[in-house]
């Protein structure tokens, strides 16, 4: 169904652009650090501000005032909060400044550097691994398919019915997959195979009683059912 892989592509293609921003903004603190200057603080007030949205809440700022090399003093609200704050009022800390525009600056802390990467990185590799995981599975069933194909042992099981798939739901809609038995006559035991994946139901389109199936003589865990004889859904 290729609205399901358009959706792991779409998180894929997020998932990237979050990674970008969180490179550029690792990048741009990096480069920060690398010019700044350091000088003596003190947080003089922890500022509240409500959360955006319908959610009720919001984090503490911490104010600082903080003096530079050349003696000026100069005060600046850190762009990073939480709740409870980090910092208490009258603690003292050290703030990294650009010498070329001293309000320019930012506590010298992990969590006001490094935060805003950290948080892109992360939910950019969230989404990144929802898009690439399917996919590079999709991937790799398509080449043990591939092989079987063309290495794997034929068989003939007996076709036993259509079933839903309700492990899985797309748009409201559960996929259905043809289900058969064989017999292993070396072993006496019957196996039970099932199909891939079908967006529409194929039970109208099996006239036989028996279904293909190529399996992997070493493991016949390892299988795939010919559905080749259905016709192709317009999509």
């Amino acid at each position: 169904m290729k609205a399901v892989r358009w959706i792991f592509l779409i998180f894929l293609g997020v998932g990237s652009i979050v990674l970008a921003v969180a490179a550029l903004s690792f990048l741009h603190t990096r480069q920060f650090v690398h010019s700044s200057s350091a000088g003596d603080g003190v947080v003089i007030e922890n500022v509240w501000r409500e959360s955006s949205g319908r959610s009720r809440g919001g984090s503490y700022y911490p104010r600082v005032r903080f003096r530079t090399g050349s003696g000026q003093d100069f005060v600046i609200i850190s762009s990073t909060g939480s709740s409870p704050p980090s910092f208490r009022v009258g603690e003292r800390v050290q703030v990294l400044y650009s010498p070329d525009n001293p309000t320019r600056a930012r506590i010298d802390s992990f969590g006001s550097l490094w935060a805003l990467p950290l948080i892109f990185g992360c939910i950019g590799l969230v989404f990144c691994s929802v898009g690439i995981g399917p996919l590079l599975w999709q991937r790799r069933v398509h080449q043990r398919d591939e092989w079987l194909r063309a290495n794997g042992q034929r068989i003939t099981a007996d076709f036993d019915r259509v079933e839903l798939n309700t492990s899985l739901r797309v748009n409201g809609r559960c996929p259905y997959r043809i289900v058969c038995q064989w017999l292993d006559p070396a072993s006496n035991r019957i196996h039970v195979f099932r199909s891939h994946n079908l967006w529409y139901d194929p039970q109208r389109y099996i006239t036989g009683n028996t279904v293909l199936v190529m399996v992997d003589p070493a493991n016949l865990k390892r299988y795939v059912v010919d559905t080749s004889f259905l016709p192709e859904l317009a999509e």
